[in-house]
C-alpha cells in the first residue's frame, strides 16, 4: 500500500519552520564558539593525517548548543602511565544553515573532523572527533543541524595565529617566541644555549636558539628588547662571535616547543628502573 498522498513530507514552508526554529533554540540556549579550521603543512595522503604540526591561522565565532548538560562525559582525570590525562567529551549541536552562512569564508558546508573549538566556559580547545550528519535523520526530508562530539584538544606544537589574542594565548604556556635574524659581515661562530646581546650596555640581549654559519641566520628566543638594524654588531658572550645586523636584515617571528628534557630528568632521578640486575626475571635462580 502506497503512502497516503494527502500528507507531504517536503513542503518547502514547513522545513524552513523547523529550521528557524532550531536556529532560534541554540541562539537562546546556545554559547558562542569559535570554530578553528585546521590546515595540513605537510598531509599523510595514505593516513590523511599531518606529518609535520598543523596550523590554526583563523577563528570564526558561531553559536552552538550543549547537548550534555550533566557536564562533560568521557573518562574525566585518569592516573595513566605517563601521568594524569584529562579525558572530557562534549558534544554540541550547530544549525547547518548558520554554518554555511558563517564558515563561506573558509569554503566549509559542514563541520570535519580534526578542527578545533574553543568553548569558552572552560577557556580551552575541544578537538572535533565525528561529525554526525544524519540526525534528526531527514526531518521533513531535509537536515537542520550537526551533532559534533568532541574531546579535550591535546596540544602536540601546532600553531596557532588566529588573530584572537585570548586564543592564541592559551597556548603560550607552550610556546616561546622565536627570532630569525638575517645577518651581514662578521667573525666567529656563535654556540647554541649562549646570550647575544647587541648595543652599547648589552640593552639588548637574547638566547641562541640555532646558528647557520653558511646563510647567516641567527634564530634567538627570549629577546629582551629591540634589535636594532643600524650597524650594529651582534655580540655572542661565550663565542666571541660578532655579526653586523645591517639595513637590509630581515626579522621574522616564528614559534617553537620547548623540549621535554626537564620531565626526562625528572624521571631519571627517580631509579624506576635497576639496570644493575643482570636478570630480573629469574627471581635469583641466577
Amino acid at each position: 500500500m502506497a503512502t497516503n498522498p494527502y500528507f507531504r513530507k517536503t513542503v518547502r514552508s514547513e522545513q524552513t519552520l523547523i529550521d528557524d526554529l532550531s536556529i532560534e533554540v541554540i541562539k537562546i540556549h546556545g554559547y558562542d564558539m569559535i570554530y578553528l579550521p585546521r590546515t595540513l603543512v605537510r598531509e599523510d595522503e595514505l593516513f590523511g593525517e599531518d606529518r609535520s604540526p598543523s596550523r590554526f591561522s583563523s577563528g570564526t565565532e558561531i553559536e552552538m548548543l550543549v547537548e550534555s548538560v550533566d557536564g562533560f562525559e568521557g573518562d574525566g582525570e585518569i592516573f595513566a602511565r605517563f601521568g594524569l590525562e584529562i579525558k572530557h567529551n562534549i558534544i554540541l549541536l550547530v544549525s547547518k544553515t548558520r554554518f554555511e552562512q558563517e564558515l563561506a569564508c573558509h569554503n566549509l558546508t559542514e563541520p570535519r573532523e580534526g578542527d578545533l573549538l574553543y568553548f569558552p566556559i572552560s577557556n580551552g580547545f575541544f578537538e572535533i572527533d565525528f561529525v554526525e550528519r544524519h540526525s534528526p535523520f531527514f526531518q521533513l526530508s531535509k537536515i537542520n543541524t550537526f551533532k559534533l562530539t568532541c574531546s579535550a584538544f591535546r596540544y602536540t606544537g601546532e600553531n596557532f595565529n588566529t588573530g584572537w589574542s585570548k586564543l592564541d594565548g592559551l597556548t603560550s604556556d607552550h610556546r616561546t617566541k622565536l627570532q630569525k635574524l638575517t645577518l651581514g659581515t662578521g667573525v666567529g661562530n656563535y654556540i647554541e644555549g649562549e646570550i647575544v646581546v647587541q648595543g652599547d650596555g648589552s640593552t639588548i640581549s637574547a638566547l641562541v636558539q640555532e646558528w647557520n654559519s653558511s646563510s647567516k641566520i641567527l634564530e634567538v628566543s627570549g629577546v629582551t628588547g629591540t634589535f636594532q638594524f643600524s650597524g650594529y654588531p651582534v655580540f655572542g658572550v661565550s663565542s666571541g662571535a660578532e655579526y653586523l645586523l645591517g639595513n637590509t636584515a630581515e626579522q621574522t617571528n616564528t614559534e617553537i616547543v620547548p623540549g621535554f628534557n626537564n620531565d626526562n630528568l625528572g624521571f631519571e632521578r627517580e631509579n624506576l628502573i635497576d639496570f644493575t640486575d643482570t636478570d630480573p626475571f629469574s627471581q635469583g635462580d641466577l
